[in-house]
């Protein structure tokens, strides 16, 4: 059993992080799915493996193109903030 904090936080009892190997810093996916609260484990591949891959993947797609720009990357990143914003109505 756990209980929720003045925060919002909840602790995860010991035996359950031991069980499902849930260190500091672990990331889990929460979500409700039929009124319950769910919590998943995500495993992100170390960058020395699946993450060369995926980058080796992406630069084989984009040999023949124009790659973006740094600027365009990070006016992208600001046009989908500023929609996001406006959005929520903040």
């Amino acid at each position: 059993m756990a209980t929720v904090g003045t925060k919002g936080q909840v602790v995860i009892p010991q035996q359950l992080r031991k069980a499902l190997g849930i260190k500091p810093k672990t990331k889990l996916a929460i979500f409700s799915s039929e009124g319950k609260l769910v919590a998943v484990k995500i495993d992100v591949p170390a960058a020395d493996g699946g993450l060369k891959d995926l980058f080796r993947e992406i630069d084989d797609r984009y040999k023949s193109k124009r790659r973006p720009t740094e600027s365009e990357i990070l006016g992208e990143i600001q046009a989908y903030r500023m929609e996001r914003r406006s959005a929520k109505g903040a």
